[in-house]
């Protein structure tokens, strides 16, 4: 009897989780539902931000260079030293798998051009983890879901 109990409540927990995942109020008022955290969003630093004005300097020295592909991107932060001993910085220090991208390796987002010199244990395959001055900036980076972007080798300009 007690087994046949633990199914019931099993049954009603589960059923419980389905019915309050959806919102329900605003399908009933005829509203949009908001974005759930699967769908994919393309990754665009918004140019008008101080960020991407500090950014550019580093990046005028650089030039896309061939695509390394779509990387699901997340975002860090947190003062330290990064794996290859570098201090973190933003607007310049990402984490990536090793074996995908090697220390070292300047690579451009959007218009912004990354240095890898940390990892990261939960970054593998093709992920990047951007590092902010914030947690609040890092957080937002995938508040609205996965977000993805291509990724270019950055190839210094010749002079």
């Amino acid at each position: 009897m007690l087994k046949i109990g633990k199914e019931k409540l099993s049954l009603f927990f589960a059923l419980a989780f389905i019915l309050f995942s959806f919102p329900i109020t605003s399908l009933a008022e005829g509203q949009s539902a908001p974005q759930g955290k699967g769908e994919i969003i393309e990754y665009d630093l918004n140019p008008e931000s101080g960020a991407a004005n500090e950014a550019s300097s580093e990046s005028q020295g650089y030039t896309k260079g061939a695509s390394l592909g779509t990387f699901q991107l997340v975002g860090y932060s947190g003062d330290g030293m990064t794996y290859s001993g570098a201090p973190t910085k933003a607007n310049h220090t990402v984490a990536a798998d090793l074996k995908v991208l090697p220390l070292g390796t300047k690579i451009f987002i959007g218009d912004t051009v990354y240095t890898v010199e940390d990892i990261g244990s939960g970054v593998k395959g093709k992920m990047v983890d951007i590092y902010f001055s914030t947690m609040e900036e890092a957080r937002a980076l995938t508040r609205s879901g996965r977000v993805y972007s291509e990724v270019y080798v950055a190839v210094p300009k010749s002079e």
